[in-house]
């Protein structure tokens, strides 16, 4: 029904620009779209509350939101997925490689590299007390 209604719009809509480039002033053609509007518009919006109200009426209030399954073990196309949610969870970039029937999510931040201690320099013997002092 959806798609009836959209292709009859655009029919209208072509059928209207054909008529304005054709330049025929059409006020009964005009008349009938206007008094056609106000009447279609709000009975589609009617029906559409009237819908609505059914669905509240059969379920009640809304309570909370649907609960769904987090299970993501697979994707739409039926790919198994490889992920490590709770690392990815921190991650700046993820990766997506997709490998025919897997898909992988990765961090494609490098990993951090260990901090480098820098070589400690080689120590200076400190000169004993006796060099100094000279010999008493």
């Amino acid at each position: 029904m959806h798609a009836v209604v959209v292709l009859a719009g655009w029919v209208l809509f072509v059928w209207g620009w054909e008529r304005v480039a054709s330049g025929q002033p059409a006020v009964g053609e005009l008349l009938w779209l206007i008094v056609g509007a106000l009447v279609l518009v709000p009975a589609l919006t009617l029906s559409w509350v009237l819908h609505n109200v059914g669905i509240y009426r059969r379920k009640g209030p809304r309570r909370s939101s649907a609960l769904v399954a987090l299970d993501y073990t697979h994707d739409f196309n039926g790919r198994r997925i490889d992920a490590d949610w709770t690392a990815l969870a921190g991650a700046r970039r993820v990766l997506i490689r997709n490998d025919g029937g897997h898909k992988r999510f990765e961090n494609a931040d490098p990993a951090p590299a260990a901090p480098t201690v820098p070589a400690a320099a080689p120590a200076t013997p400190l000169p004993r007390r006796d060099q100094h002092e000279g010999a008493h």
